[in-house]
């Protein structure tokens, strides 16, 4: 803690960059579909709408470029973190100056592209800031904070967006979301600390010379990258279509937000905050399987509830939401604990971090657009029971990894 307080003006402006990241990230997986379908976009169209998270899929194409271009004037990180913001900024303006409707869906899609795309880059570069600046047992302290910075802001920007669309409108919702960012690029030009511009400064002196290649002969990257894959979809399989299922079910845009905001809270606090301690009691291995199956439980409760042999209501909601809001922290905190670390080790921090996550952001995309195209096709129920065996497979193909590493 008194390393943290040491650091507190690092530690706020990395807070707040994770924070302002998320809130893309959210607005695109969450908020997104379920603010097109309550304005009557079509099930088959709405399985379009998580491409728009692509850039977080396939920003390893060019981490390296960050990690090896910059201007001096500003420094290795701040050449890419500042700019960024100041579109993601530009583009939620934008948002909510529209009105959501069927003629106005393609460019809201197109402009949330657009922040995706400047959020996933800037991503790259505040990886790397704090894997260069923060070592030791203050690495870990800092994985915990980006791990509850990107969640809160993925779920602000999610849950939040609707939560606020349903009681003020959707214009004030994303004029708030416009908020985050803004703050995270005040942080980075006056509250950046100057050890940190040094550092930026000595790294650029000798840097070395980044690339995918070196990242993949690391070991055991590989690994990694397999596992972010069946982490992603085994967190999806119980919470990419439970929103559009409420929705067609009734339930009210706010009361789904409070849902996922419940939601969000539950994955910091047990999920994150339950997996650093039962990481440091049972390992990385066992608290990856308990999470995965927590996924697998809440795939297949949202299955009794769609199929009808158990009445949709409150209590099972709750309880579904905890398993997949559990699964996602323990996941995802396992994880990024893993892809920290190797990065730390290597040279070309920002490449490195951006690979795992990328692999896992593809996992996540491609589970989360199969399986709202498949609602349309054979319905929720056996959606979420094809859900439930896809985290059955990935329990079984983590646990043979255990057993060999």
């Amino acid at each position: 803690m008194r390393e943290l307080m040491h650091h507190w003006k690092m530690v706020i402006t990395i807070g707040l960059l994770y924070l302002s990241q998320g809130i893309p990230m959210g607005l695109a997986f969450d908020a997104l579909p379920t603010l097109l379908r309550s304005n009557g976009i079509s099930l088959e169209a709405l399985a379009f709408a998580p491409l728009v998270g692509i850039p977080w899929v396939i920003k390893f194409l060019w981490a390296p470029v960050v990690d090896n271009y910059w201007l001096p004037q500003l420094g290795r990180r701040r050449s890419w973190i500042i700019p960024m913001q100041m579109i993601v900024s530009i583009a939620l303006l934008l948002l909510s100056i529209l009105t959501i409707n069927s003629q106005t869906a393609l460019a809201i899609v197109l402009i949330l592209a657009i922040a995706s795309l400047m959020s996933a880059t800037q991503d790259i570069a505040t990886d790397g800031l704090a894997a260069e600046f923060f070592q030791g047992n203050m690495l870990a302290k800092i994985n915990a904070i980006q791990i509850t910075g990107v969640f809160s802001g993925f779920f602000i920007g999610g849950a939040g967006s609707l939560l606020l669309s349903g009681v003020f409108g959707q214009s004030i919702a994303f004029f708030i979301m416009m908020l985050f960012p803004i703050m995270s690029l005040l942080a980075v030009i006056f509250l950046l600390p100057k050890d940190a511009k040094l550092l930026e400064m000595k790294r650029a002196e000798n840097p070395t010379k980044a690339s995918l290649l070196n990242m993949i002969k690391r070991s055991p990257a590989v690994t990694l990258l397999a596992l972010a894959v069946l982490s992603a979809v085994t967190a999806v399989s119980g919470t990419g279509i439970s929103k559009l299922f409420l929705n067609d079910n009734g339930w009210a845009i706010e009361h789904i937000g409070q849902l996922g905001i419940s939601g969000g809270i539950i994955t910091i606090v047990l999920g994150c905050g339950g997996g650093v301690i039962l990481i440091q009691k049972f390992g990385l291995w066992s608290t990856f399987i308990t999470g995965l199956i927590s996924g697998c439980l809440a795939a297949l409760l949202w299955f009794t509830q769609s199929h009808g042999w158990v009445e949709l209501n409150i209590i099972v909601v709750i309880i579904s939401t905890l398993l997949s809001s559990i699964a996602t922290g323990l996941t995802s905190v396992v994880m990024l604990t893993m892809g920290m670390s190797f990065a730390a080790k290597g040279e070309q921090a920002g490449t490195d971090i951006t690979a795992i996550q990328s692999a896992r952001d593809l996992g996540e995309l491609i589970a989360s657009s199969f399986l709202i195209g498949l609602v349309a096709k054979i319905g929720y129920d056996y959606s979420f029971l094809l859900g439930a065996m896809l985290a059955i497979v990935a329990i079984i193909l983590v646990w043979k990894l255990s057993k060999e590493a």
